[in-house]
């Protein structure tokens, strides 16, 4: 080839490569003025209240985790089984077996052993302590604290807690009931 052929088909090159260039540059800005009139034209994506009967939380294989209704919210471990909800009477959990352990009212909060016995209850009223055969064992109050181990027995007598009289010499709890 003689030199002004080579220096023709380079020039040719970059001819076309430059059209193409301007080609591209040309799409892209038409692109990117058009985004903005396209989101201008078009109505408001994010509705302002999204109503429905019920909303479910589902994992990546489709199991549902949560649900949220009119009645509360219910949550399920990764088998299905319900651990906690939460509705206008308060938070309830169960634990893997389906025992329900703990739960929070408005009246208190509550805990049950595994076998299902109300071990500890805390009101606005006193904290109170159970035994595993649910035998009071403990109560504690604003005005009085007291262990039922002494009061109750193998009989399980029932035993009054009173706050003792604040001119006292001998402390409450030294006291017989």
């Amino acid at each position: 080839m003689s030199e002004p052929t080579v220096v023709d088909a380079r020039l040719d090159k970059i001819e076309q490569d430059n059209r193409r260039l301007k080609l591209t540059v040309g799409a892209l800005l038409l692109v990117m003025a058009a985004v903005p009139l396209i989101g201008a034209v078009m109505p408001e994506q994010i509705p302002k209240v999204i109503q429905a009967q019920q909303f479910q939380a589902v994992n990546e294989n489709g199991n549902i985790r949560a649900v949220m209704t009119g009645g509360g919210i219910v949550y399920s471990d990764e088998n299905g089984n319900l651990r906690a909800w939460m509705d206008d009477r308060g938070f309830r959990y169960e634990d893997l077996n389906g025992t329900l352990r703990a739960a929070i009212y408005a009246e208190g909060i509550t805990y049950w052993d595994e076998n299902g016995t109300a071990r500890v209850d805390i009101s606005d009223y006193a904290i109170t302590y159970h035994d595993e055969n649910n035998i009071l064992r403990a109560v504690m109050r604003a005005n009085a604290i007291r262990s039922h181990t002494s009061c109750f027995g193998i009989q399980g007598r029932t035993c009054i807690c009173r706050a003792a009289p604040r001119r006292a010499s001998t402390p409450w709890w030294l006291r017989s009931v």
